[in-house]
């Protein structure tokens, strides 16, 4: 008789995924934004027909569309959902604006927090916020206002959410179901420990003695996993750094593929009978090599030897802003990285390199990142070979967001008004008659946006409030927002004081000016940009603005600046936020495949 204990295995395949997920079921999707998504699962869901089903993910994304897509879900709930860098989901678009499914906006912090209500075993989870969200004040049914028993500040609580099963994508497994998870890891252990089933794909089945042995590694222990498969690439077309980057190539033709006009035929014939099919048609061996190729061609920048602060003579107004908004870090700043937004991962990084050396960089991939060259297959992995550690997005959250001790994450809107509220969710299109005529109504739930994620929490928390608008005009600043995503509730420093959070102002840098807010309502323009006049501001903006008649000029970029924007920024990604959609969608092919040759 062997000394050994045998643990029961665990090990499954995807074909027995309708073991667990039934019509019907509650599903949670781990990941977060494009990183290690279970899109097998996903793949197979559909291959199997397993329908009716209601969805959460946190950051949705790809996941979404696919389910969206094919028909599988009834009822969507969600805080953020978009595909990045190429635009918002049609699926998800026309879901919402036509109503065709059940849709629960939940801010993103609140939905961490009632999954860990679940995982605790409690009924709701209070935290700050999301105050005066518009998203709090339409779903009373999850959220309430409560009081501390012991202070009487006022707080929020969301109730606690449970879903049925939870699917996850991790990088290393035992067969018992001991997981490592390594790399971004989004809120996946929430939701395995408030769900009632747990199923992982994993990239490799090691042996309990390897799992043992890297014992600091492992995060979801067997007693919460009911199924793991091995899955080798199972989390793209999203990535699983450090194995491999996103198939951006391939999210591409996924982008019009799954097109509400082209979905029905497009998907069947993508996925194929199982995953070996799937990957011989979105380029088999081939693609997988080049993808596991990116996350080690990542690249770190250095520190200049000394700072020259010689004013360049040419500049673009995407190095204005760039500056512009490093120039609002200050040194051992503590600065969150949140969704890909290339404009503001440029400042970060060039702020570390200039004025901001001691910045503390968080993400929710990596922790005190170091500068580093930014693209679009590479900057995850990236930003964690560069870091320090590592956290979930859970771990950044309760630590920097609910603390109040961030400093700065900017952050964009489509629409900010007088009182600084920022709207990420609706915008409004007027009412036409049958023959296309305006009737002088306006239909406030017209277009989708993707959702606020963490915004309506982080953007009243953190010390500094920091937006950008590439694109000043009266559509973006506006009297008041059509849908209030989230406001900076707490704004004068005795007010913030009184909370227990830090004081500081709403600074907005546009391709305009920079602009501050201090007293709500009362906008001061802090400086112009080189060759705008006040007037141009004032004609660009839906409400009122103070502009001193000594107003300053924005400090011009330096040399070693614009050098340096190119070095963090080689294809000049920061440049797209400066474009239409449609502008977009012309350049970004050249940008990836221009990535995709170099390696």
């Amino acid at each position: 008789m062997s000394n050994e204990i045998t643990l029961k295995s665990k090990l499954g395949r995807l074909s027995d995924i309708g073991q667990i997920i039934k019509p019907g079921s509650f599903v949670a999707i781990g990941g977060g934004w494009s990183c290690n998504k279970p899109m097998a699962i996903v793949r197979e869901i559909i291959r199997q027909d397993i329908g009716c089903l209601k969805v959460m993910s946190i950051t949705g994304g790809w996941e979404m569309e696919w389910l969206l897509g094919a028909g599988k879900v009834d009822h969507l709930v969600f805080s953020f959902l978009s595909l990045e860098f190429f635009g918002l989901p049609a699926n998800f678009r026309r879901a919402a604006e036509k109503k065709t499914i059940e849709l629960t906006e939940i801010e993103g912090c609140s939905m961490i927090k009632g999954l860990e209500a679940a995982k605790f075993g409690l009924p709701f989870s209070a935290f700050r916020g999301p105050k005066g969200s518009d998203i709090v004040a339409e779903a009373p049914e999850l959220y309430k206002t409560v009081n501390c028993p012991f202070t009487g500040q006022e707080l929020t609580a969301i109730q606690a959410i449970i879903p049925d099963v939870a699917i996850i994508h991790a990088q290393k497994a035992d067969t018992a179901g001991n997981v490592q998870m390594i790399g971004t890891s989004a809120s996946d252990l929430d939701m395995a420990m408030a769900a009632k089933k747990v199923i992982v794909t994993v990239e490799e089945i090691v042996s309990e003695d390897e799992i043992r042995e890297n014992k600091s590694a492992t995060t979801l222990f067997r007693n919460d996993v009911d199924m793991v498969i091995h899955c080798p690439m199972g989390a793209s077309p999203c990535s699983s750094v450090p194995y491999y980057s996103a198939h951006l190539m391939q999210m591409q033709k996924d982008v019009a593929g799954l097109h509400p006009k082209a979905a029905k035929d497009y998907i069947p014939t993508v996925i194929g009978a199982n995953e070996e099919e799937y990957w011989s048609n979105v380029g088999g061996v081939e693609a997988q090599e080049r993808l596991k190729a990116f996350p080690n061609a990542t690249r770190s920048i250095p520190l200049p030897a000394t700072l020259d602060t010689t004013p360049a003579e040419e500049f673009s107004i995407g190095d204005q802003m760039v500056s512009a908004l490093a120039a609002t870090i200050e040194d051992e700043d503590t600065i969150v990285l949140g969704s890909f937004t290339p404009l503001a991962y440029a400042a970060y990084n060039l702020a570390k390199l200039t004025r901001a050396p001691n910045a503390f960089v968080v993400g929710y991939s990596g922790v005190d990142a170091r500068p580093f060259e930014m693209g679009f297959h590479t900057s995850e992995a990236a930003c964690i070979e560069n870091s320090a550690g590592l956290w979930s997005m859970t771990e950044c959250i309760e630590a920097l967001h609910f603390r109040g001790t961030g400093d700065v994450e900017a952050v964009s809107s489509a629409q900010m008004d007088a009182n600084g509220d920022i709207n990420i969710s609706w915008l409004p299109m007027p009412v036409r008659d049958e023959e296309g005529k305006p009737t002088g109504e306006w239909n406030t739930r017209a277009l989708r946006l993707p959702g606020g994620a963490g915004a309506p929490v982080v953007f009243g928390l953190h010390r500094k409030s920091v937006a950008y608008f590439p694109n000043h005009s009266k559509m973006i600043f506006v009297p008041k927002v059509n849908y209030v995503t989230g406001t900076r509730v707490y704004l004068s420093d005795e007010e913030r004081i009184e909370q227990g959070l830090r004081p500081g102002p709403v600074i907005v840098v546009t391709n305009l000016c920079v602009m501050e807010m201090r007293e709500r309502g009362v906008w001061n323009v802090v400086s112009l940009h080189k060759g705008v006049t006040a007037q141009d501001v004032i004609d660009n903006t839906g409400f009122e603005v103070q502009i001193a008649d000594d107003c300053p000029v924005t400090k011009a970029p330096t040399r070693q600046e614009v050098e340096l924007i190119k070095k963090v920024d080689p294809t000049g990604i920061h440049l797209l936020d400066f474009m239409s959609g449609k502008e977009r969608a012309g350049q970004l092919p050249a940008i990836l495949q221009q990535e995709w040759d170099s390696v």
